[in-house]
């Protein structure tokens, strides 16, 4: 066996849909479940080469939240900042996200007639 057919290490990650929407279930209760949707395809498309699910769940969130749920895309967009400052701009509002998403949601219970 030449060195040409030698068999190399392949680490690479790719995770499925069920197990992101489970992580996220789990670390992220108060996420929005069309937003879980969202981001655990955006996880499930891609092989993460060797990262641990927790990590790139946490790309994908930092890549979610600013251009969704923030201004940043238009900041950058209308030129009325760099694409840095707008990061930094936006960081307070992601980290509030994130924040809120990591606390469970609210538990809605159906009210049982009487008698």
């Amino acid at each position: 066996m030449s060195d040409s057919e030698e068999p190399t290490l392949d680490v690479t990650n790719a995770f499925s849909f069920d197990v992101v929407m489970r992580h996220l279930r789990t670390h992220h209760p108060g996420c929005p479940k069309e937003s879980c949707h969202t981001i655990a395809i955006g996880v499930s498309a891609r092989n993460w080469h060797g990262l641990k699910l927790g990590a790139a769940v946490g790309i994908e969130l930092q890549k979610y939240i600013p251009r969704s749920l923030t201004d940043y895309d238009e900041l950058v967009r209308s030129k009325m900042m760099t694409r840095d400052k707008a990061r930094s701009f936006v960081a307070p509002q992601v980290q509030e996200v994130l924040s809120r998403w990591r606390k469970p949601g609210p538990k809605l219970r159906v009210a049982r007639p009487a008698g």
